[in-house]
């Protein structure tokens, strides 16, 4: 099973894409909410800003980074042209190339989420 649940931890990238597994669940990557600015110019969160994000991911609609964390480890993000987070590794990753596949893996699990972009999520 993979599935985009609420973080209820209150933390600032409120989604998480998941890979469900005997032992409970691996975190595949975080997912910032979108937040879009109303009609009367109150900023609110977009309800389905995480389809978009996720949607997003599933392209590699973005600049993907590698950054080393600071302790020998590698997380992977993905911004957009404004460097607004999509979505990152909530995990850190010996190297650089394990880092890149963690998020290859990602992606592939965007898409059974969202489904692919050719067919669109209904087929």
């Amino acid at each position: 099973m993979i599935a985009v649940v609420r973080d209820r931890r209150g933390g600032a990238v409120p989604w998480r894409l998941v890979r469900g597994t005997d032992a409970g669940g691996d975190v595949l990557a975080e997912v910032a909410t979108v937040t879009r600015r109303s009609t009367t110019g109150v900023i609110e969160e977009d309800r389905e800003g995480w389809r978009r994000a996720v949607e997003r991911l599933r392209d590699g609609a973005g600049t993907l980074t590698v950054v080393a964390t600071g302790d020998g480890h590698f997380r992977w993000r993905l911004t957009d042209t404004h460097m607004a987070l999509i979505a990152a590794s909530p995990a850190v990753y010996r190297d650089p190339g394990s880092c890149r596949r963690a998020f290859a893996t990602a992606r592939r699990a965007a898409r059974a989420v969202v489904g692919d972009a050719d067919r669109g999520a209904g087929s």
